[in-house]
């Protein structure tokens, strides 16, 4: 039988989510360190694992919850992220983490404001936390195990990259009725409420796109600027 309770934001039981995740996410961060384990043998089973429990996501969502197949593509920013997140953990790819690095910073508006309405223990809550709680697993896996710096280059890549999506999405959006990366309408009750009616807020998202892609490069910048 599976059990089903509507999920509450803000509730107590959020920041709860909020907590637990982040304590698993540093406790596996630390365990190459604690058991002496191969960074990069560890790096790629986190990988491998993190692929094959969001493809069982899925296909519980499609199977479970009749979720139409056209939604369940992986063109939400999120879920490309977290997929390149775990090819940059099976690769070791310098080149993928600098995209990954800066779209990371999605996942904390998913993490704060969940597009979810199931609450634990059903698994695609679990799996919701699990995977973008990844992307910062992974993210600072590489900063510390692999020694990643980023690069004023990557930066400008990273927006590039992310609009040139944005650019195909907008209209498939509309040919397939999906909303990937909410071009089409924004979620309920979230900070996009603040940035206007469509379409200006996706207007408003790209000024803020560089105001915190260029916040997170600034603690690389002085490592730019001695390879110059």
């Amino acid at each position: 039988m599976i059990i089903i309770r509507e999920f509450t934001l803000f509730s107590t039981e959020h920041f709860t989510y909020i907590l637990g995740y982040a304590g698993l996410a540093v406790l596996a961060f630390y365990l190459p360190k604690i058991f002496k384990f191969n960074i990069d043998k560890f790096a790629k089973i986190s990988g491998y694992f993190i692929l094959v429990e969001k493809f069982i996501e899925l296909t519980y969502r499609y199977i479970v919850f009749n979720e139409p197949f056209i939604n369940l593509l992986p063109f939400n920013m999120c879920n490309y992220t977290l997929v390149l997140a775990a090819f940059m953990m099976i690769f070791r790819s310098k080149k993928i983490f600098n995209l990954v690095y800066f779209w990371s910073i999605g996942a904390i508006l998913a993490i704060a404001t969940p597009d979810i309405r199931i609450a634990f223990p059903n698994y695609s809550n679990i799996s919701f936390f699990v995977t973008h709680y990844y992307i910062y697993f992974a993210v600072f896996y590489c900063l510390k195990y692999f020694k990643f710096i980023i690069t004023f280059d990557s930066l400008k890549k990273s927006f590039i990259y992310i609009n040139g999506i944005m650019l195909v999405l907008f209209p498939l959006n509309f040919l397939l009725g999906t909303n990937y990366m909410f071009l089409k309408y924004k979620p309920i009750s979230s900070p996009m409420d603040f940035l206007g009616p469509w379409p200006y807020y996706i207007i408003s998202l790209e000024v803020v796109m560089i105001v915190l892609f260029t916040l997170m490069y600034l603690p690389f910048r002085k490592n730019y600027i001695k390879t110059k």
